[in-house]
């Protein structure tokens, strides 16, 4: 469990009186009382009200970039693995193609029924200060044909199947070497997860 922060009322305080006359100090985009201007100085997503998942508006989490695990344990065994969990050196997939680091999660599926009614669990944890965002998500739309594989994204979220990911998390905002955890659901069946370590350095670009 990380140490409890400032709330973010009070830190949303001291940047307003830091930068009262910026011109976009009144723009909120996802209409979560934080200003867009604040909202990398504080870790949070300026286009999704809630960044964590957790069910509390942004303004009113105490701890907006930390959900706890709401994940039910229980269930029968899955019918589905982690197959293979990425966050550096992505490859398009399908062609040879890099593209910019990011969280992804190949989901095989051995059952002979399409798998739907995903949710995730991620973790990021900073190996220098000890920090962890985690963030809760329904993954609508998500499904793995029976006995096929199905990749989830998480980026800017404007293609199918992509979800987005915070742009101020510190997986893209710290520079030291990180912890990856995912725990995947789906009703009945019992979670599985997987864990993979970042390497020293920001989120890298595609070449």
């Amino acid at each position: 469990m990380t140490a409890k922060t400032p709330t973010l009322m009070a830190s949303l305080l001291v940047l307003s009186l830091a930068m009262p006359f910026a011109a976009n100090a009144a723009t909120d985009t996802d209409g979560d009382g934080v200003p867009d201007a604040a909202e990398a100085a504080l870790g949070t997503d300026p286009l999704v009200a809630d960044t964590d998942g957790d069910g509390a508006n942004d303004l009113k989490d105490t701890n907006a970039t930390f959900a706890p695990n709401p994940i039910d344990m229980t269930g029968a065994p899955a019918p589905f693995t982690i197959s293979e969990l990425l966050v550096e050196n992505n490859v398009e997939p399908g062609t040879s193609k890099a593209t910019s680091d990011h969280l992804e999660i190949a989901v095989k599926n051995s059952g002979t029924t399409p798998l739907t009614g995903f949710s995730i669990y991620y973790t990021f944890t900073d190996k220098d200060t000890g920090k962890v965002d985690s963030v809760f998500r329904k993954l609508d739309g998500f499904s793995v044909p029976a006995g096929g594989e199905a990749r989830i994204q998480f980026d800017d979220g404007t293609v199918a199947g992509h979800f987005r990911a915070n742009p101020n998390s510190i997986y893209i905002t710290s520079q030291a070497a990180k912890v990856v955890d995912v725990m995947l659901k789906v009703d009945g069946f019992a979670p599985v997860s997987a864990q993979v370590n970042k390497d020293k350095g920001g989120a890298e670009k595609a070449d």
